[in-house]
């Protein structure tokens, strides 16, 4: 579940501000999904999300599952045969009529790459031993073909029916290799590149290749000659197609921590079919060190067109591509890694969510194909596309999430078609058994039928018509009204810390700053209301009077009309000015107890006797937080009191002069208490007769 990508908007109720002034009261609200990216959240079936930020009519297509196999890879046709290269153990099935067959056994941990010759042999790459099987469709024989020196991971196949070889794309040394009818591969290049990843030919002779790390499409001519074509943003051309003079191309960008790359991919188990789970992605097995968390890359659709030049169609930062193809009519098909999603991009670079499935990751399109199909990872599955219109087109959307349990208004839509709607309700972010039932249809625009609660569903059914149309979709509700609560009341400044007298006393004042911390879950404007009482009384009494509105968590309180004293502070909050009376809520908090002290301390009994400076300091409150002397306008020094700690109100004090110059001295006192408050004497002493 993603609300992110569900716009909310905020309806004023009986409010219309014309100016730019923040407006205070929030109620009612609604989600807007008038968006691509809003749209794109649900989940399509026989429906899909264009790039005008609309959902219309899509394919009509079936699934079958592979039963115990996590992840279909590739996937090769000729004629009304598809074949699917599988992992973890290495299976190759073949469909035909819409069913699917076990065929082929390699033993090798993933069939990472297939591809016909032009004998009508099968030819499959694996790994993690490079190993290149040659499969007899006719006889059902299986052999090892070819083991090119040097590779792990065979993870592209190419024939080059020009010359009657096959063409292989290898890890980990990023070698392409050769390898004539007998099984024999010599090295037609090897560059700096760790993988070639893709390959593609223009059935001349001309060989395309994409590669990783550095994301290079290198173009090997048929006399052998290497130019790069381009190099591309990312770390790996994952996919490349060739068609009429053009390449489609599928950059992508994986985040992998160095030397964990490219090792030998773990197995991939299978994922339940969540809407949240397979919306986590994953990367592709040669971005993933072994036993690395899945983790979902950036991706790009490029498009090189006959004269050179290179323009980027599609930029998506929450998917990679692991997958392109051309269709006859130049539209690109492209298969995202981390949703599972199928993209259809026009020449005009326009594109639509094609196709909407269970499983993360769309690994293999052979969209060519008689029967058009692709494969699936994270659970593996084929899906065949079938002609005509969809039968049941319904597009649902992702779990919207209020917050907090909420009354549910109207559903409103805008769009073409006889449109029908659907709502269901519940308080988990995946819907469950616990959800309400979907409701009746709306067939038009009025009150949602779903009973409260936090999160709610909606669904699209669509006429089998082809100009059926959904532009935008709003769900109104009330969110149950939040208590916000007060915590922290604190006076500042605060007192020193015992035994930590301040370097220099504040500087006395009646203003305290007061100010708390609020935790106001439904984000109400707030209004305080502050009293105080003095420790031991029972009255509260108010700080200011009803008129002043106080909409801050602060105050600043003038204390010099009160006694000196311990006071407790009472905040009250109330989100009266965003709600209605009947259903305001209000809470309280009280202080720690906060000294008020405003009156300085006395110096007391200030006398010299036998060489001595001897005196009191008493504060009505306390404690005594500094005595500090000065003798004839010199330096201020601190001293100490008799027992060395300031931590009473009353606090005695001795200073012995000894040897003085002269007879006559003044002897300056000052002592502060806690709050700053100044006391000052002077005495003149002889210090010689």
């Amino acid at each position: 579940m993603n609300t992110s990508r569900t716009t909310v908007l905020i309806a004023l109720v009986g409010l219309v501000i014309a100016s730019s002034a923040t407006v205070a009261a929030v109620t009612t609200q609604h989600f807007a999904i008038d968006s691509t990216e809003a749209f794109s959240s649900g989940e399509l079936e026989g429906t899909a999300v264009h790039s005008d930020g609309s959902v219309r009519l899509g394919a009509s297509m079936k699934r079958t599952e592979i039963e115990n196999v996590p992840i279909a890879y590739s996937v090769a046709e000729r004629g009304n045969q598809v074949y699917v290269g599988t992992g973890t153990s290495g299976m190759i099935y073949r469909f035909e009529g819409k069913k699917l067959k076990k065929k082929y056994a390699t033993g090798e941990l993933l069939v990472a790459s297939l591809t016909f010759g032009s004998d009508g042999a099968l030819y499959a790459g694996t790994l993690p031993n490079g190993r290149i099987f040659k499969i007899d469709p006719r006889t059902g024989k299986i052999k090892r073909f070819s083991k090119p020196k040097g590779a792990k991971h065979i993870w592209s196949l190419l024939y080059d029916s020009k010359r009657g070889r096959l063409i292989a794309g290898t890890g980990p040394e990023g070698a392409i290799f050769a390898i004539n009818p007998t099984g024999a591969a010599e090295v037609l290049h090897k560059g700096d590149a760790s993988h070639v990843m893709s390959l593609a030919g223009d059935g001349k002779g001309t060989i395309y290749a994409g590669t990783s790390d550095s994301a290079l499409v290198m173009k090997i001519a048929s006399g052998g000659e290497v130019t790069v074509v381009h190099d591309f943003p990312g770390n790996e051309v994952t996919a490349i197609d060739y068609y009429d003079g053009q390449l489609a191309v599928a950059a992508n960008e994986f985040k992998i921590k160095p030397g964990t790359r490219f090792k030998t991919p773990a197995p991939v188990a299978p994922v339940p079919a969540s809407p949240a789970a397979r919306r986590k992605g994953v990367a592709s097995p040669a971005a993933r060190g072994k036993g690395a968390p899945p983790r979902p890359g950036k991706g790009q659709l490029w498009r090189v067109s006959k004269d050179g030049r290179v323009e980027r169609l599609l930029d998506r930062q929450d998917t990679h591509f692991t997958s392109v193809q051309w269709a006859a009519d130049g539209t690109i098909f492209a298969g995202g890694g981390a949703q599972g999603q199928v993209f259809q991009v026009q020449p005009d670079a326009s594109y639509s969510i094609w196709a909407d499935v269970e499983e993360r990751q769309v690994l293999g399109l052979a969209l060519r194909a008689k029967t058009p199909v692709f494969v699936t990872g994270d659970g593996a599955a084929i899906y065949w596309v079938e002609r005509g219109r969809p039968p049941k087109p319904v597009w649902t959307s992702d779990s919207l999430d209020t917050g907090f349990g909420s009354k549910w208004g109207r559903l409103t839509w805008r769009g073409d078609g006889k449109l029908a709607f659907q709502t269901r309700s519940g308080n988990t972010e995946e819907p469950d058994d616990t959800w309400s039932l979907w409701s009746k249809k709306l067939k038009q625009p009025g009150r949602v039928a779903s009973p409260p609660g936090r999160f709610a569903q909606v669904r699209a059914f669509f006429p089998r018509d082809e100009s059926a149309e959904l532009r935008a979709v709003e769900l109104y509700y009330l969110p149950q009204n939040q208590r916000a609560r007060i915590s922290t009341i604190e006076g500042s400044p605060p007192p020193p810390k015992p035994g930590k007298p301040a370097r220099k006393p504040p500087a006395p004042s009646t203003s305290l700053d007061l100010t708390w911390d609020v935790d106001n879950p439904d984000s109400d404007a707030l209004r305080f209301r502050l009293s105080y009482q003095q420790e031991g009384q029972p009255v509260w009494r108010p700080m200011f009077l009803e008129d002043h509105v106080v909409n801050e968590p602060k105050y600043t309180w003038e204390t010099g009309s009160i006694p000196d004293g311990y006071y407790v502070v009472k905040v009250e909050v109330s989100d009266e000015e965003a709600n209605p009376e009947n259903l305001t809520l209000r809470s309280e908090a009280l202080s720690e107890p906060i000294l008020i002290d405003n009156h300085p301390p006395r110096i007391e009994k200030l006398r010299f006797r036998n060489g001595r400076v001897q005196g009191q300091v008493v504060d009505s409150l306390g404690p005594i937080a500094r005595i500090q002397v000065s003798i004839d306008a010199g330096v201020w020094r601190d001293i100490f009191p008799k027992d060395l700690l300031l931590d009473s109100r009353s606090e005695a004090f001795e200073l012995e002069l000894g040897d003085l110059p002269g007879n006559s001295h003044i002897v300056a006192i000052r002592a502060f208490d806690a709050a700053g408050n100044q006391a000052n004497q002077e005495i003149t002493v002889k210090t010689r007769k």
